[in-house]
This record gives structure tokens, C-alpha cells and sequence, in this order.
């Protein structure tokens, strides 16, 4: 069995080429490069899971434990608790299912509501998931050797596609980013995965003691035209544990779920002592994911008549995303309304910099950040690939102001936007989230 955290591999003698993919590999037959055969075994099993009693009863616990804590206080907070404990418990009991495979399986692991051919899959969203990152893992352990086979599509994800590997605490302690990563000229790539040192080698992600899961990242931030990699994984060396029973898959999801449920009160907890609406952005550790790059995360409060501004210095990033999430750090709806804004989506100002606008109501600016009706939640803040990045500067201005003093607290020539247009932006923006499960 190898039950291990999703946030939590160069087989010994064997070469890149002996383990390149054949040509033309497009990952599953008959399947698309999420909605996979793997996946949807996982997500039955995973369905049927939910209806144990040792489950209701653990997810009945997790709502009383965080009706303690500080987004509670909220009428927002009540309201979206549930929700959001039912996609964490789904989350735990997908991440238990697929590790107790006796082989692994890459697993679209955090995921909103959707459907897989006539199932209806439940979301999976917690942590903070950012709309444009494709979050797949995998179940593995440290004295495996796997290798992972992958195709780029015609219309790639961004340059910033990265391998992790996680440890039973959530922490990352090994990557390797697609800097590192070869990519032949069909697209095809090949990476292997094992406790070996890569010493120099390309397309090799190491191993480290107790290492107990792989986390994927895709990174869209261009819905209309980027697509995840399609991807997969092979055991090729170390002894495969065999399958779990299903008394050991509950325990699994049960010790998951806890797990999973005091690491994101412990984030909920960081964050709510911080001040509503302001965002100190910081640089990530390896530890946290996506060593290098920066991250500011806040809560906001704002009413019906009021809007958060925020201007943001893009600094030369490669890639950057402004995202709300409700009080207990789920994403909001992704598809449906602009609940995040990605560089490539956003207007910027005639200076280069992006201002963005958090709002229960639409202010008629293109830049609209929904809130899907909520007046607390959270706001996160993403800005990569930066050569020299100056935290402390990547944040111009965070005002709230009335929404009848908003023109004035805006940018001359903020891009407006009529009730056309935006229905235009939103029919773009589900059209853009569909391509990724065609």
C-alpha cells in the first residue's frame, strides 16, 4: 500500500533514450488528458467511499472543529463551511482511493465540480487551488523507481510546468521545473524517477528520504489557448506493495482527512491574524512549492457599495494571477465568473502594471474580480519567473474605496466594460475552461 499527500522518481542503469516515449503517444485511448481511464476508476470508487459512515462521521468532525475557528465568525463563513469541508473530504478520500493501487496512477487530484461521461465528480478545491494550475499527483514511495511519460500539446501550457515531490507533512523536498526537462521535437518527453542523485543529468526528479507523494503543476494562463500535458506514470524497479483492502483505504482517508483539515486550519489561522485587505507579498521556499517565486495572501471585507483596489507591479514576470477564494480557502467558482485574472486576461495599465478590482458588484471595469456575492473571503496573489524580484514593491496601492468614488481611484483609461462585453469575457472564459476536458 502507499498511502501518501498529493501536496504532500531514473531507474539505476537505464538511459533517457532507453526510456524515451514511443512516438505519437497521447496518453489513454479514447480519453482526454484529465477526464483518463485511471481517473475515472478513482473518481467511482472515490464516490462510493463517501457513503461509509466512518467518512460521514469524520466529516461531521471536521465542521465542528472549524466552526471554531476564525472564518466562522463571518456570515460568509458559515455559510460556506460545508462546502468546503465536503471538497476537502472528497480530496482525502480520491487522494486514499488512488493509493491504494498496487500500481500508481496520475490523478487530476484538486479539481472543481465536473462531470467524467454520465458521473458527476464532486470538487476537490482547498489550499488556496489556483484556477490556471492543473494540480495532478501521484502515490509513490521513496524506494520506487518510476518513469513519467509525457506530450506537450500543440497548444502548450505555459513554459511553467513542474514536478514536486511531497512528504507525509505537505512539504515539497525535491522539484524539478521545465527549465530542467528536455522535450523532443514531437513533443514527447521522458523523466525518470528514482532515489539516484541526478548529478548533473536532465529529465531526472530525485527521490529524497521519505518521500511519499509526486505533485504536478500546469500552469494556463491562457485559457483560450493553453493545454495541460498529457502525462503518465510506470513502476519500472523497487517492490510494488499490493493492493489495499478497503478497511485500509477508509483508514487511509480518515487519517488523510485529518491530516489535510488541521494543515489548512493552521494556514486559515496565519492568514486571519494578518489585516483584512492588505497583501504582503513573499518568496516562496522550496518547502512551499514553487521555489522562487512570489506569493501574497490576505483576507478582504468588503460591502456591497465598496471595492478593494489593487495595483500590481508586474516586475518582468513571466507569468502572474490575482484569485479570490471563500473564507475557508476554496477557489470560487472558475468557469462562471472572473473569480481570478491571470495576466494574459487581465487589461493592464498604460504603464505596464495591471489594477484589478475586487467587488461584490460588477463596478463595469474589465479588470473585475467577482466575489461571487461574498463580502469576506480571501485574495492570493501569484507572480513568477521573476529575474530580480523586489517583494516589497510588487504592490503599488491596495485601497478601499465607495464604489461611487471608484473612477477616481483608478488609473486614467482603465479599461471599462459594457454588459455585452462581459458576457463576451465570461463566454470566453467557459469556453477556455471546456477545452480542458476535450
Amino acid at each position: 500500500m502507499r498511502f501518501s499527500s498529493v501536496a504532500a522518481s531514473l531507474a539505476l542503469g537505464i538511459s533517457i533514450a532507453a526510456l524515451a516515449p514511443t512516438a505519437g503517444y497521447v496518453g489513454p485511448a479514447g480519453y482526454p488528458v484529465l477526464l483518463t481511464a485511471d481517473q475515472a476508476q478513482i473518481d467511482r470508487a472515490a464516490i462510493a467511499l463517501l457513503e461509509d459512515p466512518q467518512i460521514k462521521a469524520a466529516r461531521d468532525k471536521v465542521i465542528r472543529d472549524w466552526s471554531a475557528l476564525p472564518p466562522h465568525a463571518s456570515d460568509d463563513g458559515k455559510g460556506q463551511l460545508a462546502g468546503a469541508v465536503d471538497e476537502l473530504v472528497y480530496f482525502s478520500v480520491r487522494s486514499a482511493v488512488e493509493a491504494s493501487r498496487p500500481t500508481p496512477a496520475i490523478v487530476w487530484a484538486i479539481s472543481p465540480p465536473h462531470r467524467l461521461g454520465a458521473l458527476e465528480v464532486p470538487g476537490s478545491r482547498w489550499g488556496i487551488d489556483l484556477p490556471d494550475r492543473i494540480y495532478r499527483g501521484a502515490a509513490i514511495d521513496a524506494s520506487g523507481r518510476y518513469v513519467i511519460r509525457g506530450k506537450r500539446s500543440a497548444s502548450p501550457s505555459n513554459d511553467d510546468f513542474l514536478f514536486e515531490t511531497t512528504d507525509r507533512t505537505l512539504k515539497t523536498t525535491a522539484d524539478l521545473p521545465a527549465s530542467r526537462i528536455d522535450v523532443a521535437a514531437d513533443g514527447s518527453f521522458a523523466i525518470t524517477v528514482d532515489a539516484s542523485p541526478a548529478d548533473g543529468r536532465r529529465n531526472h526528479l530525485t527521490l529524497p528520504p521519505g518521500a511519499t507523494g509526486l505533485l504536478i503543476r500546469d500552469t494556463l494562463a491562457d485559457w483560450s489557448a493553453q493545454l495541460p500535458n498529457t502525462l503518465s506514470i510506470e513502476r519500472i524497479g523497487g517492490a510494488a506493495a499490493p493492493a489495499a483492502t478497503p478497511g485500509q483505504t477508509r483508514a487511509a482517508a480518515l487519517a488523510l482527512l485529518d491530516g489535510y483539515a488541521k494543515f489548512d486550519a493552521g494556514l486559515l489561522g496565519n492568514i486571519y491574524a494578518k489585516p483584512a485587505n492588505q497583501v504582503t507579498p513573499v518568496v516562496r521556499g522550496l518547502s512551499s512549492g514553487v521555489a522562487g517565486a512570489i506569493v501574497g495572501t490576505s483576507r478582504f471585507s468588503v460591502q456591497d457599495d465598496e471595492a478593494l483596489v489593487f495595483t500590481i507591479d508586474l516586475q518582468g514576470a513571466g507569468y502572474a494571477n490575482f484569485q479570490l477564494t471563500d473564507p475557508w480557502a476554496r477557489s470560487l467558482p472558475q468557469a462562471e465568473i472572473t473569480s481570478s485574472l491571470s495576466d494574459r486576461q487581465a487589461r493592464p495599465n498604460a504603464d505596464g502594471t495591471i489594477t484589478f478590482i475586487l467587488a461584490p458588484r460588477d463596478p463595469g471595469y474589465y479588470n473585475w474580480l467577482n466575489t461571487n456575492g461574498l463580502h469576506d473571503g480571501l485574495v492570493a496573489l501569484r507572480v513568477e519567473k521573476v529575474a530580480n524580484p523586489d517583494p516589497a514593491t510588487i504592490v503599488r496601492t491596495a485601497r478601499l474605496v465607495k464604489l461611487s468614488e471608484l473612477a477616481a481611484a483608478l488609473p486614467e483609461g482603465a479599461a471599462r466594460v459594457t454588459p455585452a462585453e462581459r458576457a463576451r469575457q465570461i463566454a470566453d472564459r467557459k469556453a477556455g475552461f471546456a477545452r480542458r476536458l476535450q
